[in-house]
Formats: C-alpha cells, sequence, structure tokens
C-alpha cells in the first residue's frame, strides 16, 4: 500500500481517508487495515492530530465533519460517526478534548439540520453550538474507534452517493485541514487534463481553512451553490466536492460536509429523528430535545386509561 506523506498543517476542510498519519514518528493513528470496507480500527492519543485522525475516518463511518473557531480563537475539530461505540470525537487546538455519545451525536446532528433547514445555517450561531458541544463530551486523552465497514443512509459515504469514490479519494491528495474533499463523479472518464485539474483544484480547497478571506476561497473555485444568511453572511458549497463554506464578514467561518444547506434543500430527511421536541432545537436545550417528550406508547396508554375511566 503506497502512503502519501501529509504536509503538517492546523485546522481546516477536508478529510481524506487514506491513513497516512501513521508513518514514522507519528504513531498516533492506527492505520485501517482495510482501505477499501473501512473495517478496522483507530486509535487516537496525545500525540494524534485532528487533521490526520479525521482524514483518517472512513466516509462509512463518517456522519459528518467540520472545522471552525470558537470565541476564544481555538481550532475546533468535529467528526460524527454512525459507526462503532463511540458517538463523536472532538478535538481543541488540534488535539483530542473528549467523545460525544451516540445519541447526544444523532440530536447534535439532527437539530442543527432541522435549524438549518427553517430558520438560519447553524453556524451563525456556531459559537454557541459549539460551547455546548464541549460542555457535551466526556473528557478523554485516548480512545480507539472500531469500524465495521458498514455505511448506514447517514453515512458521508451515502450521502455522496458516488459508486466510484475508492477512485475518487485519490484525487483528493493534499490540504492542510481536516475535512476530507471527495469528489462526486458524475461519470467515468479517462481524460487526464481533467484528472489532473481536478488534483490541483482538491489541493488548493483543501487548503482552506477557518479565517481564510473569502475572496481567495472564490479564486481557487466559484461556488457551485450560493445561500444568502443575512447582510454579513453565506454559505459558498460545492457538492461536487462534499463540503461548504460559511463565511462572514468576508472570511470563511466554518468548513462543513457534508453541506448542510444542500441537506436541508434536498434531503433534510435526513436530519429526521422520531420524537423530538424540535422547538427544543437550540444551543441551549438541544441534549433535552427528545427525553424531553412523552414517549407516543405512554401517551397511546394515557388516553386509553382515561377512556376506561370514562
Amino acid at each position: 500500500m503506497k502512503c502519501v506523506k501529509w504536509r503538517a498543517g492546523l485546522i481546516g476542510a477536508a478529510l481524506q481517508c487514506l491513513p497516512c498519519a501513521a508513518q514514522a514518528g507519528k504513531a498516533s493513528v492506527v492505520p485501517l487495515p482495510d482501505r477499501i470496507t473501512g473495517a478496522g480500527e483507530l486509535k487516537i492519543d496525545a500525540g494524534s492530530t485532528a487533521r490526520d485522525t479525521l482524514r483518517a475516518i472512513p466516509p462509512e463511518a463518517a456522519l459528518e465533519r467540520f472545522a471552525l473557531q470558537d470565541e476564544r480563537g481555538r481550532s475546533v475539530s468535529y467528526a460524527g460517526l454512525t459507526d462503532g461505540d463511540i458517538g463523536g470525537v472532538l478535538f481543541i487546538d488540534d488535539k483530542l478534548a473528549g467523545t460525544l455519545g451516540r445519541d447526544d451525536t444523532q440530536l447534535f446532528y439532527s437539530c442543527r439540520g432541522f435549524v438549518t433547514a427553517t430558520q438560519k445555517h447553524w453556524a451563525r450561531d456556531g459559537a454557541a453550538w459549539i460551547a455546548s458541544l464541549q460542555a457535551a463530551i466526556r473528557p478523554a486523552d485516548s480512545v480507539t474507534l472500531s469500524f465495521s465497514g458498514k455505511s448506514t443512509v447517514q453515512s458521508i459515504k451515502s450521502v455522496v452517493e458516488n459508486p466510484l469514490l475508492v477512485q475518487a479519494k485519490a484525487l483528493a491528495g493534499a490540504g492542510a485541514n481536516p475535512v476530507e474533499l471527495v469528489k462526486t463523479l458524475y461519470k467515468a472518464h479517462g481524460d487526464y487534463r481533467d484528472h489532473e485539474r481536478d488534483k490541483e483544484l482538491l489541493k488548493a480547497l483543501g487548503e482552506v481553512r477557518p479565517g481564510t478571506a473569502e475572496a481567495d476561497l472564490a479564486k481557487v473555485l466559484n461556488p457551485e451553490s450560493v445561500t444568502f444568511v443575512d447582510a454579513e453572511s453565506l454559505v459558498m458549497a460545492y457538492p461536487r466536492y462534499s463540503v461548504e463554506f460559511f463565511v462572514t464578514r468576508s472570511r470563511v467561518q466554518e468548513i462543513q460536509q457534508p453541506s448542510f444547506t444542500q441537506l436541508a434543500k434536498e434531503r433534510a430527511s435526513l436530519f429526521y429523528m422520531q420524537g423530538v421536541d424540535w422547538k427544543r432545537c437550540t444551543p441551549a436545550d438541544w441534549r433535552s430535545a427528545k427525553s424531553s417528550m412523552p414517549a407516543v406508547a405512554d401517551k397511546v396508554a394515557g388516553s386509553a386509561a382515561g377512556a376506561r375511566a370514562d
């Protein structure tokens, strides 16, 4: 297996599934045993970096990945998972901060999707969402993620819906940020010039990180889709590369995969969870959005008991 040597970097947006962080001097990331199926284990410890770790998470097991800066100027990287016992992993300033339970991971995803679909992009209140996420994690300085290789309807692999995913991975060769840019290939072709152009675009997009000027992002590639949030903010989305950039005051604030604005428009069903009190989908209350609602069975039983009493 040929391993690409990654250039060290901080945070940004391009998760590469090639497990190349496990080269000499970087023993913190255990390479996945099977690059084709994504099955195996990934060890994260004090020597692991957000960029290398998040890029090593297979798309079969990734629910979402994003990178941004919090109110204190710290780099925040997060990956939600669809597979294994751990629901999500959070990195602060490029180091593991803790893990998230599976129920919280799903609620965090669904509530932010709901807000994006019905109100405004969640990153508009990104600082508050991140503060609540940090409060929800279980602190940890090491963890081992186990992957079965199975994909779900919410996994990035399924969302991208790319039958040529293995070939497309090879295009995402470089970048300083931890969000993998996977191109969605609409048709197979062997045009060498197109292949080389894709490599250059992916490399350039992979260098974009929170704080990058909007003008610099636009110079790399004009957005395929733009959503205006308000007078100061907009979302520049690149569905072909399964990524979006939330821009505010002419600077990239957050990088997200998959594109929540695209899912909100076309596949909002991925955010659905039965039994959620959607009114509680706020940075302050999202963790209680599901537990606060009585179970449907309890409601039915209560109604039946009331009818018998009458």
